[in-house]
């Protein structure tokens, strides 16, 4: 009777996975979060996302706490055209109920992005989702071993909404998380997001 019932409730925790409370804000336009709350996430991990963007003359930050995404703990996402668009996204998460509760705003991605020997076509225009011609290169630096092609309509953390188009560097990996892991920005349309090897200099 005692091995069933251990086994019962092996079969429990097994079946419903393992849950962590964090805490949960998004403040924009700040490096701080103004409110708190908290939600249940699937796993053991907790995250703030620390972000930093540049579209044409703004310059927007972006703080926010949720459940950690594994792949992004740790790191740096950013995106780099040589025209007016560019984001830099530091993760860090910690293990355990509310541990991202003192994890605050963090540049973790190095300014500049040390140059990786690597390059893809740069363009970037807003108003439109039609194919920009690419007429330049950029080039990549740090975990940037992508070349991004987006097209589509994105609410940006200071609630304009822009349809664009872009060609730039993105970090390895970024295509699989989209702009999931980008906190100051909605994504309302996707029209096309391809990323490909970046092109050797």
């Amino acid at each position: 009777m005692g091995k069933i019932f251990a086994f019962m409730i092996l079969s429990v925790l097994v079946t419903t996975g393992y849950t962590t409370q964090c805490d949960t804000c998004w403040s924009i336009g700040s490096t701080k979060c103004c409110t708190k709350d908290e939600i249940t996430c699937e796993g053991s991990k907790c995250m703030t996302m620390s972000e930093y963007c540049s579209v044409g003359d703004l310059r927007l930050n972006t703080v926010k706490k949720t459940c950690g995404i594994e792949q992004l703990c740790g790191a740096c996402l950013s995106i780099t055209t040589a025209c007016n668009f560019q984001t830099r996204v530091s993760t860090e998460c910690g293990s355990g109920n509310y541990s991202n509760e003192n994890l605050n705003f963090k540049k973790l991605c190095p300014d500049p992005l040390p140059p990786n020997n690597l390059k893809c076509p740069s363009c970037y225009k807003n108003g439109t989702t039609d194919v920009c011609e690419s007429n330049e290169e950029v080039l990549c630096g740090g975990a940037e071993t992508e070349c991004l092609e987006y097209r589509g309509i994105l609410e940006l953390s200071n609630t304009l909404i822009l349809p664009l188009s872009l060609k730039a560097c993105i970090t390895q990996g970024g295509c699989d998380n989209g702009f999931a892991a980008i906190p100051g920005a909605k994504e309302h349309q996707r029209v096309l997001m391809k990323c490909t090897p970046a092109i050797p200099v």
